[in-house]
């Protein structure tokens, strides 16, 4: 049985090379984890793993959710190496075929002992440490009372700006004041001109987060969410645009501007 690729990127989809390795790259005795055709076994990482090489085509797998590496052998004494790569980690096990059902492992999760000393330089910080700085900002006060835009008996408020390492991490929040159900059809983050003097030269950035705690699309009175970005500035004559418009083709539509003074005001997380 193949599995397919789901739950990576388009530019990960191309994971599964299958590339033995050379007998100089096994200097390290590998942790031996037993495999059987008819049993899926499944790799539990503590982050997502964004890299998988398995080292023959006789065993293949697919990551059904972004920290789970599925594997299973097609074919009876199909033994290979396992290459997982997660945001900062790497490890690697050696696959031996069982012809013992009970021997063969199902479930492996995958501790600290078992990393190798390799740091990734493009993740900074996780994305389960993102969710959980987050999380912290729902609990914390308010620091933001007046940056705020009414539209449609809605009222869209900036909460709390914080930076974390090279994260920004941007708290909003919408009351819904009327009895018609508020269905989000996009949620938009540029960065514009202050002010318009000619359309041909006015400006506009758009900026997408990376990460965002809720991904809930549908409320009747309050919705609260913390989108994360990469560190970002811009000029003092530019504005951090915030816009949320409804799914109906007449929908309504709000927007709040972020002036670059309430940018610099971020408080910060100490990680």
């Amino acid at each position: 049985m193949l599995f397919a690729v789901a739950g990576v990127a388009q530019e990960q989809q191309s994971i599964f090379s299958f590339v033995p390795p050379s007998a100089n790259e096994q200097t390290e005795e590998l942790r031996v984890i037993h495999i059987h055709s008819d049993i899926s076994t499944h790799f539990i990482a503590m982050e997502d793993i964004v890299y998988v090489d398995i080292s023959t085509n006789y065993v293949v797998g697919d990551i059904p959710v972004p920290n789970t590496l599925r594997v299973r052998p097609i074919q009876s004494g199909a033994n290979a190496v396992v290459t997982i790569v997660t945001e900062r980690y790497m490890v690697q096990y050696l696959l031996v075929y069982t012809e013992d059902m009970g021997r063969a492992t199902t479930r492996y999760n995958i501790p600290y002992a078992d990393v190798r000393s390799f740091m990734n330089a493009h993740a900074r910080m996780t994305r389960a440490e993102m969710y959980s700085f987050a999380h912290r900002m729902f609990v914390s006060r308010n620091r933001f009372f007046n940056v705020a835009t009414t539209a449609h008996r809605l009222r869209m408020t900036l909460n709390n700006i914080y930076t974390i390492d090279n994260y920004f991490f941007i708290d909003i929040s919408l009351r819904n004041r009327s009895n018609i159900q508020f269905d989000i059809d996009q949620i938009r983050f540029r960065i514009e001109d202050r002010r318009q003097t000619r359309a041909t030269n006015f400006q506009s950035i758009e900026i997408e987060p990376i990460m965002q705690v809720y991904n809930g699309t549908t409320f009747r009175r309050n919705y609260r969410n913390v989108f994360a970005f990469p560190k970002f500035t811009f000029p003092e004559d530019k504005v951090l645009v915030i816009e949320i418009s409804e799914q109906q083709i007449s929908g309504r539509r709000i927007i709040l501007r972020v002036n670059y003074s309430d940018i610099l005001r971020a408080d910060a997380f100490v990680l």
